[in-house]
């Protein structure tokens, strides 16, 4: 049985996703250093951000930068 906070844990994968983001400034850059698509990258932010409820992400046609709950989920 899962307790209603296992709903709101983003996966590793997610979280490692993110944290490259942050490295990078940019999804597409992420996205290519862990392996994966950009569209696929950028689903699973999306989806990780439906799941917590915040938005994780400030998205620009110049790259991504981590808003501040973007940040508290990578600290």
């Amino acid at each position: 049985m899962s307790s209603p906070l296992s709903h709101r844990v983003p996966d590793l994968a997610a979280l490692e996703l993110l944290l490259a983001v942050a490295r990078h400034g940019s999804l597409g850059k992420a996205a290519r250093e862990l392996g994966i698509s950009q569209p696929a990258a950028s689903g699973r932010i999306r989806s990780m951000e439906a799941r917590l409820g915040v938005v994780l992400l400030e998205r620009s046609p110049r790259g991504s930068r981590l808003t501040d709950a973007g940040v508290l989920v990578t600290d």
